[in-house]
């Protein structure tokens, strides 16, 4: 189900939204964490956490990883793509 078509109107049919919802409780249903999600990204020196996109999600023997794409500020930000331990992850709610 890769992008769709959008009618007119710009909405997407209602097949294609009842099948991502179907999909999303199949990976709910398998223990699979929905990606593509905004995070917060414990900076390393405890500082200022940094903005985040997880992409993707692997439960390993060790608990849960993301593939966080994600911004260090500075004079010249730096775009790093990486794997994440989950603990180091948190969810955007405002803050």
């Amino acid at each position: 189900m890769a992008g769709g078509q959008l009618r007119r109107n710009g909405q997407r049919p209602l097949y294609e939204v009842v099948r991502r919802q179907q999909v999303l409780s199949e990976q709910q249903t398998r223990g699979e964490l929905p990606a593509a999600r905004h995070c917060w990204v414990q900076a390393p020196d405890g500082g200022e956490p940094w903005p985040g996109v997880v992409v993707a999600w692997v439960r390993g023997p060790e608990g849960w990883r993301g593939r966080v794409v994600y911004v260090v500020p500075g004079e010249e930000p730096v775009v790093v793509e990486a794997w994440v331990e989950a603990e180091h992850l948190r969810p955007v709610t405002g803050r």
